[in-house]
């Protein structure tokens, strides 16, 4: 009984793994279709799933995300890195340069599509708590998304992670 149980599991598998290329391909261009107009409209979300601090390794992440609604980004990211200028800060501080958690007016909005390389290059700038952060966004025609964040006054950071249409 658990011997053909296993076969028709197995067997299962095989035939929802043996998608025809014209399958994935249909698949892959309506993935690239929605993810232009996602990121075309600047109505998207990234779903973070690892960051990457400039030193340091890589951390898996879960439940954090970039939302791009018109001019408006949503930022709710976690943070590790230095201050480029250390000064004399309060516990409350502190705490708080360890996230990027914040909802701000997105200023000069970039986007340029790389053929050769089938991705999106998305560049902008934003302000918020007396910080300015530059995005730089690649998305690539599966739907994956590399952002680098780069505030002014401490280190860069890389987050890695998905695009969907809001």
């Amino acid at each position: 009984m658990k011997k053909n149980l296993f076969l028709l599991f197995v067997g299962a598998l095989l035939m929802v793994a043996c998608a025809t290329p014209e399958e994935r391909a249909a698949r892959q261009a309506e993935n690239l279709k929605m993810v232009k107009a996602a990121v075309g409209s600047q109505q998207y979300r990234i779903n973070v799933s690892s960051m990457t601090p400039m030193r340091g390794t890589s951390t898996n992440v879960m439940g954090r995300w970039v939302k791009i609604d018109g001019n408006t980004i949503d930022c709710y990211l976690p943070y590790v890195g230095r201050d480029d200028a250390p000064h004399m800060k309060t516990r409350a501080e502190v705490k708080s340069d360890a996230k990027l958690e914040f909802k701000a007016e997105v200023e000069n909005y970039n986007l340029q599509y790389l053929p050769n390389k089938k991705c999106g290059v998305i560049t902008f700038t934003t302000s918020y708590g007396g910080d300015d952060y530059q995005f730089n966004i690649n998305v690539d025609n599966t739907g994956r998304a590399r952002i680098r964040v780069t505030p002014k006054s401490r280190d860069f950071i890389d987050y890695e992670g998905s695009v969907y249409g809001i």
